[in-house]
């Protein structure tokens, strides 16, 4: 996994923790939400990749897989980029 500086951890972390809500509100979770899966152009446009594990949001795991998907980023960025949000969303946050 090749990441580069980022100026501002903080914005990325927000942009992806709202795909992963906007993939939810479309009925699907990526199941496998991390950093060897989003790719960033030069200018920081993300490209999430991999989708075999995919599932719909009414899996009878589906909020077991949302919760593990937010976690992943929420644990990278905090490894990574000792970055730490109080702000994440639930399951509960999907329309």
């Amino acid at each position: 996994c090749q990441i580069r500086h980022l100026d501002d951890p903080a914005s990325l972390y927000s942009e992806l923790m709202e795909l992963i809500v906007k993939l939810a509100n479309h009925g699907l979770i990526h199941g496998d939400f991390n950093e060897f899966n989003i790719m960033l152009d030069d200018e920081d446009h993300v490209t999430l990749i991999d989708f075999p594990q995919m599932v719909s949001t009414s899996h009878e795991n589906g909020e077991w897989y949302f919760d593990r998907d937010v976690k992943c980023i929420r644990d990278f960025f905090l490894k990574r980029f000792n970055y730490e949000s109080e702000l994440f969303p639930t399951f509960r946050d999907v329309q």
